[in-house]
């Protein structure tokens, strides 16, 4: 399908189909034509239907193979696949300018470096546990999704590792990589007049990353311990972050934290598993974009701990939005409805990149019905495009809302309509 110019002074996001991820393309006006920022670009192994290598090749021919910034959210396989394993040299021939990444990635800081070795620390004990029991192949995806590590005897999940060392190496060395933390704002991002960056998460204060769950009050759906399994929900875990167990060259365990080990053990480990996955998810790199009129929101996979850090601190970015790209695929607990009452009536568009498998409980139907009518109807799901042979049941929609086009593997959203 050939894809219609787009005008002349347009902003515009493109969110491309990948499956189970997350992939964005914000593409500003300039003088001179339109500069490029990628947000995220990866998909989980277990929802992935086969076109990442189609969606990289569309982002080259939109940008001429050249990118003012790169920003991975967090490093979870659904966000981050794309620049690593069998799709690395896919980068070779495009000239970067910056890569975002949160600062808890930086393994020059040494509080970051600190919770990395515990996470690591954790994913020790799990794979132990779970080598010694029978297969399970969703444990061994959570533990792999959330050190971007394949344990010894397990099937490698995907490229999480590989693609952390292109995005921490600034792509080899060609471009300028920056950690960013709460805070955090850029004029001229990426070197693009008149576009602004403020940073809202993740914050330095540590205790917010293992507020996974919103309170009931904040939540879309109320769930029972086995359903949220289903969609790796987290469970009652402490909220603080516990270091468990050892490995070879990481810290010893202190004292208190052997007796938070001990009282630990008494939970099962797959709720181990699932709290050290939505963990991550708190980590997650969220911008707001100011450009003219438009105030362009990405949480990637933010959760209850994430949002609480910046939505509390008298800061009104919600109220302004004009575009919010849903956090953690539409996930029960991922936008509390603080967030979604905040919003401006009818006056927002929203973006969700998610499909019901492999979990069928995701996107959340009462998340998806307030985020309809609080925008006006002004909402899109990457699932309602049909893709040839993926065998994923479709949200096929009758009609495309006024502020988006369709194509063949992507929604785009057209500021200004």
């Amino acid at each position: 399908m050939k894809e219609p110019a787009l005008a002349a002074g347009k902003l515009r996001v493109r969110m491309y189909r990948v499956g189970f991820g997350d992939c964005f393309l914000l593409s500003v006006p300039t003088r001179t034509g339109r500069d490029h920022i990628l947000i995220d670009c990866g998909v989980h192994f277990r929802g992935d239907i086969r076109k990442m290598k189609d969606v990289i090749d569309d982002i080259a021919k939109e940008t001429g193979k050249k990118l003012a910034i790169v920003i991975a959210s967090h490093a979870h396989q659904d966000h981050i696949s794309g620049f690593g394993g069998m799709f690395t040299k896919e980068w070779d021939d495009f000239t970067i300018g910056e890569v975002w990444l949160p600062w808890l990635e930086d393994l020059s800081n040494a509080r970051a470096k600190k919770l990395r070795q515990r996470r690591m620390a954790l994913a020790g004990v799990l794979q132990n546990h779970f080598a010694a029991t029978p297969r399970d192949p969703a444990m061994e995806d959570l533990i792999v999704n959330a050190t971007g590590v394949a344990p010894a005897g397990f099937v490698s999940m995907g490229p999480t590792e590989s693609a952390m060392e292109v995005l921490r190496s600034g792509f080899h060395g060609t471009a300028n990589v920056q950690y960013l933390k709460a805070g955090d704002e850029r004029r001229t991002a990426g070197g693009i007049r008149g576009l602004t960056a403020h940073v809202l998460a993740p914050c330095e204060d540590e205790s917010f990353l293992s507020r996974v769950d919103p309170p009931r009050s904040q939540r879309y759906m109320a769930l029972d311990a086995e359903k949220a399994r289903e969609h790796g929900a987290i469970l009652p875990f402490a909220d603080h972050w516990t270091a468990i167990g050892s490995t070879k060259g990481l810290q010893r365990l202190s004292l208190g934290e052997v007796q938070n080990l001990r009282a630990a053990l008494t939970t099962p480990m797959s709720e181990f598993a699932f709290a050290l996955d939505n963990v991550l998810n708190n980590t997650s790199l969220v911008v707001a974009f100011r450009f003219g009129e438009e105030l362009l929101l990405f949480p990637g996979d933010a959760q209850w701990g994430n949002w609480q850090s910046w939505m509390e601190n008298g800061k009104d970015v919600l109220s302004n939005v004009t575009f919010y790209k849903v956090a953690h695929h539409g996930s029960y607990n991922a936008t509390p409805k603080a967030a979604i009452e905040k919003l401006p009536l009818k006056r927002f568009a929203a973006m969700a990149s998610t499909q019901s498998e492999p979990w069928p409980s995701i996107p959340a139907p009462k998340l998806v019905s307030f985020l309809k009518a609080r925008s006006g109807n002004q909402y899109v799901q990457s699932d309602s495009i049909k893709i040839k042979g993926d065998g994923i049941p479709n949200k096929l929609v009758k009609s495309v809302p006024k502020k988006f086009r369709k194509g063949d593997f992507w929604y785009d959203y057209l500021a200004g309509t």
